[in-house]
C-alpha cells in the first residue's frame, strides 16, 4: 500500500516505520479488525480453491481429458495469475497493511506518552 504525497508515492510501511504516520488506537483497532476479517475471508477462499477448484475435473481417462484436467488445475493453482496465486498475493498485502496499522497505533501511543511526559516535566517546573 502506498501513500501519495506531493512528489512521489511512498510505501505505507516505510512512512509508518519512520514515525510519520500515527493512528488513534480506537480508529486503528477498527481498521485492524476489518483487515483481519478480510484476511480471514481470503484464507477461506484459498482453502476452498485448494479443495474444490484445483481438484481434477472428471473428464475421463483419455489424452484430451488428461490435458484439459491438467490445464484447469494449473490455472486454478499453478500459474502466476491463477486464482490461488492472486489471492495469496492479495493476502500478503492485507497482512502488511494490518501490520502497518498496528505499528501506526504504537506510534500514536508513543507520541502520546512523550507528550504527557513533556507536559508533566513543564508542569513540575512551573
Amino acid at each position: 500500500m502506498y501513500i501519495v504525497g506531493d512528489k512521489d508515492a511512498v510505501p505505507l510501511g516505510e512512512t509508518v516505520r519512520s514515525g510519520q504516520v500515527q493512528i488513534d488506537p480506537t480508529a486503528g483497532e477498527d481498521l485492524r479488525k476489518q483487515l483481519q476479517a478480510q484476511i480471514d475471508q481470503v484464507d477461506s477462499w484459498i482453502q476452498r480453491a485448494n479443495t474444490s477448484i484445483a481438484r481434477p475435473a472428471p473428464l475421463g481417462a483419455n489424452p484430451v481429458g488428461d490435458k484439459m484436467r491438467d490445464k484447469f488445475t494449473h490455472r486454478a493453482e499453478g500459474e502466476q495469475y491463477s486464482f490461488v496465486s492472486v489471492m495469496t498475493a492479495y493476502r500478503t498485502v492485507l497482512e502488511q497493511t494490518k501490520n502497518s496499522i498496528v505499528e501506526a497505533i504504537g506510534n500514536f501511543q508513543a507520541l502520546d506518552e512523550d507528550q504527557q511526559a513533556e507536559l508533566k516535566k513543564h508542569m513540575g517546573n512551573s
